[in-house]
Order: C-alpha cells, then structure tokens, then sequence
C-alpha cells in the first residue's frame, strides 16, 4: 500500500495540469450553465445584453487557458528538442548552508522560458526523496530569454550529507494551470553543517607528543614503570631488575622507569556515536539529537583549537574522502556524515594513551563509561551530552512566546510530542541520571547543559 502511495505521489509530481486548474474549472463551469440558465428568463429587459457579456466572459476565460498552454508548450517542446540533442548544459552550485537554509544556484542552457509564466524546480536527492516545488529567483530582467541563471533556498533542518541525483523542471503559464515537467539526470553533493555554540569552559590538556616544540603547563604521564621492560644492561642499576620474570623465564629484564615530559604537541578528541539502544526509525533521535549532538562537538573542537594546540579529531566511523584541504573543514564535514551506529563501542574505538577529550552522548553504555572513567578519568577529560536537553518543556516565557509569535506548525514542537508518546524516553532519561551520578565522581568531566 505504501508503495502504491508513493509511486501516485510520484506521478502527481509530473502531472501537466494543476490544482488552480481543477479549481477553476470546477468554479467556472458551473457557474457559467447557471448563468446560461439565467438568461433564459422570459419577460427580461437584459436578457439580449446579458447573453452578450456571458459569451464574452466564456471566450476570455478560454483565451486565457489557450494562451496558457501555448506558450508553456512551446518552451516545454524546445527544451525536449534541445535535451534529445544533448545540447542542455545544468550546472548546480552550492555556497555554505546558513541556519539550516542552503542556498541552491542554477544555471540552464539553452532554455526558452514561457512568456510572462514562470520557471520552478524540484530536486530528487538520496534516491528517493523530493524536494518541494521552488520558484527561482533570477538574476535577469528579461521577460524571456534562451538561458536561466536564479537561486533559492533549500530549508534543510537536518545536519548531514545530501547527494542530488535528478533535477525536474516545471515550465508554467502566469496562472499556474498548466505545469510540463522535464526531468534531468545531474550528480551534485553538498552538505549542511554544523554551527558553533557557546559552551562553558573544558578542560583538555594535550597528551600526545608528535614534536617537542611546545611546552604544556601540566606534565604528562609517559608509559614507563610496571609497563614496559628492557634487558638488563651493564649500566643498569640492579635494583630494577624485575626478579619475577627473572625466576620464571630466567631473563634479566629491568622496569623502564616512568617520566614526566613536559612537552606534548596534539589533542586528540574522540568522539563516540555508538549507540547502547535501537534507535532505527526513531525520528527524534535520527534528526533533532543528531543534529545536537553534532553542534556540540563541532563546538568542542573550535574551543579546543583556539588554545593554539592541533587538534586530532577521530570518529569511530568511517568518513567519505573529500577534496576539503582546510582542517576546520575537514573537520566539520567529518562531523556533519557521522552518523548513529552500534558497531564500535568504547572499548574498540579509544586509544587512552593518546587521548584528550573523549565525547559521549545519552546513548553510549553507562557500563562502558563507568569503566573508562574509574580507569583514565583522572587524564582523560570526559564530555557528557545529554540529548533530551535540546528538547526541553516550555517555561511560561516560551508559551507566551508561542501564542503570540511563533508558527503553530512548529517543528521543535512536533518533536516534543513524539519524544513524549516513545517508550524509549523512560529508558533514555535513566541511563542519563546513571552517566550523571558516574561522571560527578569523576575528577575530569563536563557535562552540558542547554
């Protein structure tokens, strides 16, 4: 059935003709045969004239639509012979997204568009989802012309990749009756990403050194003592020997003593999209936590980067190559694609002696937190997101708000109801209290408040 549904929707997208069509010729025919009747009438002074002016009314109404159509099908009849020709260039341009609205640039030629009608588009992007219907905003004062350079903007709520495959091309008269489509096979990948927000002050201290350039103001541990051995030497001191090892292998191995460096040159931030639960469907989980969560470690890494150290930021996915040669972006389109997984945990996923900062979220595994905290969390700073913050109940401000200014169609509030009526929410609002009560223990840890 839902199949059915789509593939309807699907050929309503192409369809030639309206809805202000159907309206009008539902309004105008039956108006004009009672009118018609009317005229009718015996014994009536106007009847003569009244006949007259209907007649003129019905071949004004039908000039229109013929006008309409003509010209809409002359453009549409070009564009064709132009297209079976391969003569039709497309070109689409995409400039960084502002506030979720991502500014689409096209260019098309040849094409003649329709005199004094209008020229829309609509994009198919990830296989099989649509665009709406946008009205372009050109460039050019022409009333008509053989190429077409206009924008518009995309509202796009959610933080990720697109991949546009199909571009559709509505040619339609002033009045909007008719509407020929033409589609157009393009490949153009763009993405929407995340925007930097204020957060309180983290602490993360650098624990990797790649060059000795830089001094640190807290001195790191380097793995020595009770961790790594060498074979006794003649200049060792004798009582380093590790005598356990010596009677049960009988090898003379003395304990590396372990330093303090005062120098180390790179943060490493680690962020983790594991999920502990199933999430696949959960719409409030897949776009607006998504979506909070990726602001919150794009801004982590820009308050990071401003303390003049480099910063390594690791997902425990794996992100798609791109021809982005600044690391601020590179960074930024590695947060935008990630996306909720449940393959690699904690434990598969951190290298402890080079990490600096570590990332979970609500979803991660209070367990596999508790661990990593009671082992590393004196050296390793641990920010905690708890993603029911960014949907948090309206106060009275926010009501008053509403009533007076906001839309009523909002979405955030659409999501809050949602989230209310999950039987997720329960188990989710739980093992938030648990990785709360875990990291306030915790020597190093933050934990974000919307």
């Amino acid at each position: 059935m839902q199949k059915l549904l789509k593939l309807i929707k699907k050929l309503g997208y192409y369809a030639p003709c309206s809805v202000y069509l159907v309206v009008f010729c539902v309004i105008i025919i039956p108006g004009y045969y009672w009118l018609h009747k009317l005229s009718k009438l015996p014994d009536s002074a106007y009847k003569d004239i009244f006949s007259l002016l209907l007649m003129i009314a019905l071949v004004f109404s039908v000039s229109i639509l013929c006008f309409g159509f003509l010209t809409v099908l002359f453009s549409f009849i070009y564009f064709k012979w132009k297209q079976a020709k391969n003569l039709v260039v497309i070109k689409l341009m995409t400039s960084p997204a502002t506030k979720g609205k991502q500014a689409i640039h096209i260019q098309i030629n040849p094409i003649f568009l329709p005199l004094i009608g209008f020229l829309k588009v609509r994009l198919l992007y990830d296989k099989d989802h649509y665009s709406n219907k946008f009205s372009l905003i050109t460039k050019s004062d022409k009333p008509f012309g053989f190429s077409f350079d206009g924008t518009f903007n995309w509202n796009l709520p959610e933080i990720r990749e697109y991949q546009i495959e199909k571009v559709i091309i509505y040619f339609e008269d002033f009045f909007q009756f008719f509407s020929f489509a033409v589609s157009i096979n393009t490949s153009n990948r763009f993405y929407v990403s995340p925007t930097e927000q204020e957060l309180a002050k983290i602490n993360g201290s650098p624990r990797k050194t790649e060059d000795t350039t830089v001094r640190i103001e807290e001195l790191k541990r380097v793995e020595g003592e009770l961790i790594n051995y060498k074979n006794f030497e003649n200049n060792d001191d004798v009582r380093r020997i590790v005598w356990k090892i010596y009677a049960k292998n009988k090898e003379l191995v003395v304990r590396i003593p372990e330093i303090m460096d005062p120098y180390a040159s790179h943060i490493y931030l680690y962020t983790s999209f594991h999920t502990h639960f199933d999430v696949k469907g959960n719409e409030v989980i897949e776009t607006p936590f998504l979506n909070y969560y990726k602001t919150i470690c794009w801004s982590v890494y820009k308050q990071l980067a401003q303390k003049g150290l480099e910063v390594r930021y690791i997902a425990d996915q794996s992100i798609p190559p791109t021809a982005l040669s600044e690391p601020d972006e590179q960074v930024k389109y590695a947060i935008t694609v990630c996306n909720w997984q449940s393959d690699t945990n904690l434990k598969d996923f951190i290298k402890p002696g080079n990490a600096s900062v570590l990332i979970v979220s609500s979803l991660n595994d209070v367990e596999q937190i508790k661990d990593f905290a009671d082992n590393y969390g004196a050296d390793i700073t641990i920010v905690f997101v708890p993603l029911t913050e960014c949907l948090q109940q309206n106060d009275m401000k926010d009501w008053i708000k509403w009533l007076f200014i906001s839309n009523e169609n909002d979405q955030l509030a659409s999501y809050k109801t949602r989230w209310n009526l999950s039987p997720l929410r329960f188990k989710l609002n739980d093992n938030e209290k648990e990785i709360v009560s875990v990291l306030k223990q915790t020597d190093k840890a933050s934990i974000i408040r919307n």
